[in-house]
């Protein structure tokens, strides 16, 4: 065991005394504040847009467009950074002015023009064309006036009082709040979705980063003959167990000091929202009941174990780091599954996919990290993960370590399936 904290302490002190794991703990809680606070502060890209309504439609329709377009927003929904609209009436038909309106967007004079035909009460269909069709805020005002443009027609044609439907079917507000063991939380629905983001896309990044930073000190001491002279004073198993631990000890260093800046955050969230101009609750998201917060961090610890057995073991196989790369991809693979899965897992964190990948050992450390962000996860299910996960970092690492004791002496061309199963049996 002396062995293993010999190389445990190397590496560890190797990496921390580091200036990239200074930086790289300092500015990555920077990078992410950037990206969270930042866009909040400069608004989501508000400002003034100018268009001509070509208004062929039935009598009343495109002024009503034009008045609800340019109408000021009730002091409810009043925002500094939402889109203003100005709008002018073009009564000539589309083929008349087209080409003159086309030069007037390239010109900039104006923003774009709303096409409403004749027959837009029946068909329901209207033309936006504008240099910018990509400010969905903007897409939607105008698709929201339009419809509620033709629905008045309609209605009047009816014979019912457009107010009057409209008080009827006024929309529902609902609010979100997480319900836990321990009664009722605050907290919206984008708040968990976006700690559920973060997250897994936390947990695949230190793990890959880490996880690569183990095979490449392997295949270092690998291909400049350093392992010869180390494991002729101790076991290889231990040599690879020393490595594992100690790069692992940084990992975990790292996120306990992210996890501090978070718990920080979370006791200061009035203050930085009131300081930033944030909306009120969007720091909640760092607000994580310790319970959480260690299962997470046991997710994190035995998928690290696991991977870096995995990468250990193929720095050893391999004989430079072009081989690596392109194997690495099959060790890559379980973990991108959850990211590729994301947008589901998190929304249905309960339901069969999320449930499915959570129980699956090579995938369950990002899937049951973002279920845990989502939502209370049964016991039952957390206690069964981590049983099954355990068992395979045992077994996979008792594999990794028969290749490892074979392959970081093993030089020469990149070993084939039939030579790694030789490796397993002479080891």
């Amino acid at each position: 065991m002396s062995e293993v904290m010999t190389v445990l302490r190397r590496e560890f002190l190797e990496r921390v005394r580091s200036k990239s794991f200074l930086l790289g703990t300092i500015l990555f809680p920077l990078f992410m504040a950037t990206m969270w606070i930042v866009p909040a502060m400069m608004g989501a890209g508000g400002g003034k847009r100018h268009i001509v309504i070509v208004d062929q439609a039935p009598a009343g329709v495109g002024e009503a467009v034009r008045q609800l377009l340019t109408a000021p927003r009730p002091a409810a929904e009043q925002d500094d950074d939402a889109i203003t609209f100005t709008a002018d009436r073009e009564t000539r038909p589309l083929a008349q002015v087209r080409a003159e309106l086309i030069g007037r967007v390239q010109r900039k004079e104006i923003d774009g023009y709303l096409v409403l035909p004749a027959d837009i009460v029946q068909s329901s269909k209207a033309e936006y064309r504008a240099r910018n069709v990509t400010n969905f805020e903007a897409l939607s005002a105008i698709s929201r006036a339009t419809s509620q443009a033709v629905q008045a027609a309609r209605l009047r044609a009816a014979g019912l009082d457009g107010a009057q439907v409209a008080a009827l079917v006024r929309r529902v507000e609902v609010g979100t709040g997480r319900i836990t063991d321990k009664g009722e939380e605050g907290g919206s629905a984008a708040s968990a979705f976006i700690l559920s983001y973060i997250v897994g896309l936390l947990m695949y990044m230190m793990i890959l980063l880490y996880g690569m930073n183990v095979l490449r000190s392997v295949l270092e001491e690998k291909t400049n003959k350093i392992a010869e002279v180390i494991v002729s004073s101790m076991k290889a198993s231990h040599l690879m167990l020393g490595k594992i631990l100690g790069v692992g000890s940084v990992a975990l260093l790292q996120v306990a000091i992210w996890v501090a800046i978070s718990a920080l955050l979370m006791s200061r969230s009035d203050a930085l929202s009131r300081r930033f101009n944030l909306p009120p609750g969007m720091l909640d998201v760092v607000n994580v009941p310790p319970g959480t917060v260690a299962a997470v961090l046991a997710f994190f610890v035995l998928g690290f174990l696991l991977y870096s057995a995995m990468f250990a073991a193929l720095g050893a196989a391999v004989n430079s780091e072009q081989e690596a790369q392109q194997l690495q991809m099959v060790v890559l693979a379980p973990m991108i599954v959850p990211l590729v899965m994301i947008v589901r897992i998190i929304s249905d964190p309960m339901g069969p996919v999320a449930t499915t990948l959570g129980m699956i050992p090579f995938t369950a450390p990002i899937t049951m990290a973002m279920r845990l962000a989502s939502t209370p996860v049964p016991a039952t299910q957390v206690i069964g993960s981590l049983a099954l996960l355990i068992a395979t970092v045992l077994a996979v690492a008792w594999l990794a370590g028969k290749i490892y004791r074979v392959g970081i002496l093993s030089t020469g061309k990149k070993p084939t399936l039939r030579e790694l199963g030789q490796w397993l049996r002479m080891a």
